[in-house]
């Protein structure tokens, strides 16, 4: 009977997790037993990896939208401070811990312990002194006990967006590194202007499908209302998400209609989160229920546990399946040569070391290949390249003419209000035509990146063939082993029982694909557009930055350094409106192109596009030499053996049939975590 994959909650996914690990770690013993160096070897890299696994949700807003309220109703008890007067400062992360304490790490690079009751002394504006304080602190992470945190869960309180424009450049840093945000909206004033450029302009196409909207402050309108106001905000985050997926993507683009349909609705939830916490201070179901906080709780869980930590499990089985079925074909391997009388192992030795060195000559034609590919990506980005800074130009320029102005805007002391306002305008609108165009250019890299890892699964068959013949090679014709076919029955088993009907050990099995890039490549398309992109590279175990560290960069070089020293005392109060906007427009147009002497964008793009290639191949790399190394190593073994014996002792034959039998049931229930995952994608 097949096993039966549960991670539909925390306990679940946490469950399947730990039972993933304990095979992996089963798995390091039995290649450490039969000396599979390199196989070991990246078994304890991935267990490393796996060990402080947890997931990451960032609480975001506007100032004054309950977050903090938000945060402790989720912990249950008042954790982090929250007031009428915008409370946070400072990044606040709450993980689990048995002892409540936290540790404040400055700016300076020093760091401090301190007792919680003393948290709003650093991380507040409730005073002029914690104020003072939180402009020094880069993070406070705050320790305590509490049952959502128990579930590998942080939560990290961000300050309010549009509190001041640091803070809101701390918020917006973090969100690509999180797996989750909660973006809170109030009900008393559902969708302001600031939170509408915030979808529009600053949040990333990809970043949506990992957000849950929750509108706050419910229990003061009749549910007729209530249920009206969720339904606006999720048709205006609906509209704003699909107008910019089209911008980005291209209305009749299959990565559009991918999105369209992954994406669907907008999760948008109303909550009365004060109530909630009150609920859970005094223990009263009926009043959580009423706070309608579950609803909201239940949908971050699905999002961590069945979309985000999908990709960790599939990981996990996907390394259980590639190291549980090398030892299955070392064992195989060890047990026939032994038995081969030594001109015949040696011929066939021969012949494996030859196959061997065939198959890195082939994956040094693929690695060609892929460079091409890379050179094609970036000389296809060439035209968008060159015109990006007469793109962003031309924004700025837009923005200067269709700015109204009159008569008393040239008065003295207006005109300085006058301009800096226009140079506002100016910045928002490069920066949000800078990272359409960065989205844009980072959506062509994945697209690219995902075609040629699709591409690269004719190389996979070939590379598991090849490595099929070696195991072939070392096959008794006509003659049965000394077990009577043992090895060989486990190993059908390890497989059989999934209509396999394909060559070495279940790699072809159906719907299971891209075993050397972590996963089923099926997913790679999901992934690289209901995530950022960080997944997509984190699901192929690729280290390129994703779209926001472009976006970073690209705004790094105009928002940061756009000024508004335009000279204004210079510009005679009586001169016309078309001289001053003419003057303004020389200012600007200088700026630019200071901009573009000292900022190389078509560098920075290109060092997108190949390291992500190149990281494509050392993946690639990586997963074949750890099976070629580990089957020449065995051979050489062998080889030495040969001098010694012909035979495998009884004792040895049964230490080999245990090692894989245990070997054959891992197997089996990581293809069943596999298999489950991919319909489950298919769905």
């Amino acid at each position: 009977m097949e096993k039966q994959i549960d991670y539909s909650s925390y306990a679940a996914y946490k469950e399947t997790v730990e039972n993933l690990t304990a095979d992996l770690k089963s798995l390091l013993k039995l290649s450490e037993e039969i000396s599979l160096v390199n196989t070991a070897e990246s078994i304890r890299e991935t267990l490393e990896k796996a060990k402080d696994e947890h997931f990451e949700v960032a609480i975001v807003g506007e100032f004054k939208r309950g977050k903090s309220t938000l945060i402790n109703a989720l912990l249950g008890q008042e954790v982090l401070p929250a007031d009428v007067l915008p409370a946070t400062a400072t990044l606040n992360r709450v993980t689990y811990s048995t002892e409540p304490y936290v540790q404040v790490e400055y700016k300076n690079g020093d760091s401090e312990k301190v007792e919680i009751d003393r948290l709003e002394e650093y991380v507040t504006k409730l005073t002029s002194e914690s104020e003072k304080k939180a402009e020094t602190v880069k993070e406070a992470t705050v320790y305590y006990d509490t049952e959502f945190c128990r579930n590998n869960v942080d939560i990290i309180d961000t300050p309010g967006l549009n509190d001041d424009d640091q803070m809101t450049n701390v918020t917006l840093s973090i969100i690509p590194k999180i797996d989750a945000a909660v973006f809170v909206i109030s009900a008393n004033s559902p969708f302001s202007q600031f939170e509408k450029e915030f979808l529009e302009k600053k949040m990333l196409t990809s970043d949506v499908g990992r957000i849950i909207f929750v509108v706050n402050c419910f229990g003061t309108f009749s549910q007729e209302d209530e249920n009206k106001i969720v339904e606006t905000v999720r048709a205006r985050i609906g509209k704003y998400v699909m107008e910019k997926a089209k911008k980005v993507m291209g209305e009749d683009s299959r990565e559009f209609a991918v999105y369209k349909r992954k994406i669907g609705t907008p999760r948008v939830i109303g909550v009365y989160a004060k109530r909630a916490l009150t609920a859970k201070t005094i223990g009263s179901q009926e009043l959580l229920e009423q706070s309608n906080f579950p609803e909201f709780e239940k949908a971050l869980e699905t999002l961590l546990t069945q979309e985000r930590g999908v990709i960790t499990l599939q990981i996990l089985a996907n390394k259980i399946t590639n190291s549980g079925t090398e030892i299955l074909r070392s064992i195989v391997m060890q047990e026939n040569a032994l038995m081969m009388e030594n001109d015949e192992f040696m011929e066939k030795y021969n012949a494996a070391i030859k196959e061997i060195d065939d198959i890195r000559n082939l994956k040094r034609q693929e690695f060609v290949k892929i460079n091409n590919a890379a050179n094609q990506v970036f000389d296809d980005l060439k035209p968008v390249l060159d015109n990006y800074w007469t793109n962003i130009e031309e924004a700025a320029m837009e923005v200067i003419d269709s700015f109204q102005m009159s008569s008393d805007d040239f008065k003295k002391d207006q005109l300085k209000i006058i301009t800096s306002k226009l140079t506002e305008k100016i910045k928002e609108s490069i920066e949000a035509r800078a990272q359409i165009i960065c989205e844009q250019i980072q959506n062509s890299i994945n697209n690219a990146v995902s075609g040629e890892a699709e591409r690269l699964q004719e190389f996979e068959d070939e590379f598991f063939e090849s490595v099929a013949r070696i195991q072939e090679m070392f096959t008794i014709s006509g003659r049965v082993s000394q077990n009577g076919g043992m090895i060989d029955k486990i190993i059908g088993a390890a497989i059989g029982s999934y209509g396999v009907g394909g060559l070495f050990l279940g790699f072809r099995e159906s719907g299971i694909k891209g075993a050397l890039l972590g996963g089923a490549t099926g997913l790679a398309g999901f992934y690289a557009t209901y995530y950022a992109a960080a997944f997509f590279a984190g699901f192929f175990g690729i280290t390129a930055a994703g779209p926001i560290t472009l976006c970073l960069m690209a705004f790094a070089g105009i928002a940061g350094t756009f000024t508004s020293n335009f000279a204004v005392d210079k510009i005679l109060v009586k001169e016309r409106i078309d001289k001053y906007k003419s003057n303004f427009k020389t200012q600007v147009r200088k700026q630019f192109h200071e901009m573009k002497l000292n900022n190389d964008f078509t560098e920075t793009v290109r060092r997108q596009v190949f390291s992500s290639f190149e990281s494509l191949k050392g993946k690639i790399e990586e997963e074949t030499e750890i099976i070629l190394r580990d089957t020449q190593e065995t051979l050489d073994n062998l080889n030495d053996l040969k001098a010694e014996k012909n035979n495998l002792s009884q004792k040895e034959m049964e230490r080999l049939h245990i090692i894989a039998g245990t070997a054959s049931d891992i197997v089996q229930d990581a293809y069943a975590v596999r298999r489950t995952l991919a319909d489950e994608a298919g769905s």
